[in-house]
């Protein structure tokens, strides 16, 4: 099931990943060594192959990360 902005946006927050700013439609997550855009498009979900490449940043698995609440 693809993810909604909110939903990553609370898991990543409770991985100590902070918003840095934010550009139109897109936040910057940071944990201050490394800084990656998410799309906040709150219409639509976000693209499985984005979601990925936030996984593989943030180095997690997606069963990791489904079990963040």
């Amino acid at each position: 099931m693809p993810y909604k902005f909110r939903d990553i946006e609370k898991r990543l927050n409770k991985l100590w990943y902070i918003v840095v700013r934010q550009k139109w439609l897109h936040v910057l997550f940071s944990d201050w060594k490394k800084i990656f855009p998410v799309p906040n498009h709150w219409w639509k979900e976000i693209s499985p192959w984005v979601e990925k490449k936030i996984l593989e940043i943030i180095w997690m698995t997606r069963d990791e990360f489904d079990s963040i609440k």
